[in-house]
């Protein structure tokens, strides 16, 4: 398997391009206002490209004025080779037409997936669940694997999609591949929900979005649920449930391996496995082993 590694704070750099990755995803999948600028963004794509490795910018879902921010973005990195670029907006889907250089891979944002509920497996019995097959399948589905769907976002170029590491929706991957989409799968950390409006900006006192002091650069909060014994994580404006990937899980992937790129995910919530190239190569040879 492809092994890439995902940041949005520019100082972790150095351990994703010196690690063992294959290549380097930099960006925010949910907040517009981290967007970077121009010559930090050409300065990273230079460096990332300078180690051999593939670069990958990853965009949000955007307001009209970060649209117009992106376009800059796209129109310089159209003009560097090797570059993709993850689209969470379908606005930003939209104007990737102008930049024939680029290509699109679908964000985790575009996905409807029933399975990022944290309450599944809480609401009903095990027992009960397995005799309910609606339920089943209801959480063994993503929005993407219908004809239609797949087919329209074929035709605006996208060759890539991004998935969360849920198991249960892993008998979706023949689907995507045999429709010729290659699969990013996101470890560990999974999408619950986000909001425009950040929390941990406002539980820290952040008055101005557009002058904020990017605090989930250092900080994430654990979130608990005693009553339903549930575990959550709130990351700038994005709260996350963590899923460890299992051997067995990981032995099902081997066959698809040439189909299959890994994201690790570098920030306050994973510091424990990605705060040093080290550790990053040790868990990018034992997801391989």
């Amino acid at each position: 398997m492809r092994f890439s590694v995902q940041l949005d704070n520019i100082g972790l750099l150095g351990e994703a391009i010196n690690s063992d990755c294959n290549s380097v995803r930099f960006g925010s999948e949910f907040c517009e206002y981290k967007l970077t600028d121009l010559d930090r963004l050409e300065r990273i794509c230079e460096s990332v490209h300078g180690k051999g490795k593939k670069f990958s910018y990853v965009t949000p879902r955007v307001s009209n004025k970060g649209i117009r921010k992106l376009r800059k973005h796209l129109k310089l990195l159209n003009g560097k080779e090797n570059v993709d670029i993850v689209v969470n907006d379908l606005g930003v889907l939209n104007i990737m037409k102008h930049y024939q250089n680029l290509r699109p891979c679908l964000g985790r944002l575009l996905l409807r997936v029933p399975a990022r509920s944290p309450y599944v497996g809480t609401i009903m019995s095990a027992r009960e669940l397995l005799a309910r097959r609606w339920f089943k399948r209801l959480f063994s589905s993503i929005n993407i694997t219908y004809r239609l769907t797949m087919e329209f976002f074929q035709r605006n170029g996208v060759k890539s999609i991004d998935i969360d590491w849920i198991p249960s929706i892993f008998s979706c991957l023949d689907s995507l591949t045999g429709y010729g989409f290659e699969v990013s799968i996101h470890l560990h950390l999974v999408p619950v929900t986000f909001a425009r409006r950040c929390h941990t900006a406002r539980f820290l006192g952040e008055k101005n979005p557009e002058k904020c002091s990017k605090p989930c650069f250092e900080n994430a909060f654990l979130l608990k649920n005693d009553a339903l014994g549930l575990k959550s994580f709130l990351h700038g404006n994005a709260v996350f449930s963590h899923k460890r990937p299992t051997r067995k899980d990981i032995r099902k992937l081997q066959k698809m391996r040439d189909k299959i790129e890994c994201v690790l995910s570098t920030n306050p919530i994973t510091t424990s496995i990605t705060n040093s190239e080290q550790k990053i190569n040790d868990f990018i040879h034992s997801m391989g082993d």
